[in-house]
């Protein structure tokens, strides 16, 4: 699931990059012109930079947001799984367990 997120976070920021590369403009965004123009110099090399650290922190949030989301659904605790943690826990005695456990199956 988590690297089937990731693919679709990337697919989705290929036009982002295609846009920021001006793959797409008259001359595939590389006929002569500005230095400036295209990306190089240093204001574009300044924003490649930003542009590649909000890529990666867009990705990893979207990662961990997915790896919670999933821990979260995964982990869904019934009465019968809290009676057995409690009674691993030995907030509970072997009796009670299996009262309650006779009760919770009624």
């Amino acid at each position: 699931m988590m690297k089937k997120a990731l693919i679709v976070a990337s697919f989705l920021l290929l036009p982002l990059l295609g846009t920021a590369c001006r793959l797409g403009g008259p001359g595939g965004g590389w006929e002569y012109g500005h230095m400036m123009d295209y990306g190089f110099g240093y204001g574009g090399m300044f924003m490649w930079v930003i542009f590649l650290i909000v890529v990666v922190v867009a990705i990893y949030f979207i990662a961990r947001a997915l790896k919670e989301k999933n821990m979260n659904a995964g982990g869904q605790d019934t009465p019968l799984n809290i009676l057995k943690k409690r009674y691993a826990k030995g907030e509970i005695n072997k009796e009670e367990y299996d009262r309650m456990k006779r009760d919770l199956s009624e």
